[in-house]
């Protein structure tokens, strides 16, 4: 059997995934590798069942995130089934126990009178990034879709705004120090191309931004979008403003959603609102009934029996 360097053969798995894959999967296969995986094995004689249980479980012990955990046991599954396609190494059974995720991570959603004094706030300081946060809670928008918004895309006829591309940051295998770029690209998923509604006030306050043409980018005012760490760095500014306490951007998502489950939105129109290709992803995700609106669905049912 070929004796091959486990570098070499990573390199060779790349190519054949090249083009069959997202320019941003490919980045993160890449990055996993060289950041997880290279330091592990030198050849592919070094892969075997003891030394990738025992690998997973340094994962362990090192206290990385069970999702990196599960990437990276998934790019070193690919890894190995390729390699024994090409008869790179003989066809064994690997077993390594990958923590679970256990209960669901809180999605810090906003509660109702946080989310009143948040949303009063951006409103009487209309600057592009405030009104990128008022996107995000008022429409769904992920980070990456709000930052990718041009002009053209708010349509103040209809009042409506169109998701047609996003903003994200891939790592470059080859750059040496280790760095990432800023790259402008499709939505996340077919469905992600939409159209979403445009409270009132939002229009009209998208509409007091100087307009400087259509290919300009409406939260950076430039012909190059907002990165999204700085939109991130701006809404935890906010926040500390407010004395609320520390979330994630992708927060205002989920309380969006909540805010429409809780107006009594059907989960198909949810489900279409925030772009996902599957009803069950809404549900799976985004469904966040707290212990009032539990009590009136028993109240309800009571007053029908």
């Amino acid at each position: 059997m070929r004796r091959i360097l486990f570098k070499e053969a990573c390199r060779l798995w790349m190519a054949d995934k090249e083009g069959k894959v997202k320019e941003t999967t490919l980045a993160a296969y890449s990055l996993i590798i060289d950041k997880h995986l290279l330091p592990r094995f030198r050849t592919l004689e070094d892969i075997t069942p003891d030394s990738v249980r025992e690998t997973v479980a340094d994962f362990v012990r090192n206290n990385l995130s069970v999702n990196t955990i599960k990437s990276i046991t998934l790019v070193l599954k690919m890894l190995i089934k390729h390699f024994e396609r090409q008869g790179w190494m003989p066809r064994r059974e690997y077993i390594a126990r990958v923590p679970s995720t256990g209960e669901r991570s809180d999605p810090q959603v906003l509660s109702l009178k946080e989310e009143k004094v948040f949303v009063k706030w951006l409103r009487e300081h209309p600057t592009r990034m405030n009104i990128g946060l008022l996107l995000c809670v008022c429409c769904g928008l992920r980070i990456g879709e709000v930052c990718a918004l041009r002009w053209e895309d708010i349509d103040f006829r209809r009042e409506v705004v169109r998701v047609n591309r996003t903003v994200y940051r891939i790592y470059e295998p080859d750059a040496k120090p280790r760095k990432t770029r800023l790259v402008v690209g499709p939505p996340k998923t077919g469905m992600s191309w939409r159209e979403i509604p445009l409270a009132e006030f939002l229009t009209e306050l998208i509409g007091l931004l100087p307009a400087e043409g259509n290919e300009v980018f409406l939260l950076s005012g430039e012909s190059s979008p907002a990165d999204p760490q700085t939109f991130r760095n701006h809404f935890k500014r906010v926040l500390k403003t407010l004395g609320l306490p520390p979330r994630r951007v992708h927060s205002l998502r989920h309380s969006f959603a909540t805010r429409c489950l809780e107006s009594k939105c059907d989960f198909k129109t949810l489900s279409a609102l925030l772009g996902h290709a599957d009803i069950t992803t809404t549900l799976n995700l985004y469904a966040h009934p707290d212990l009032n609106q539990k009590r009136r669905c028993i109240e309800d049912m009571i007053k029908i029996i």
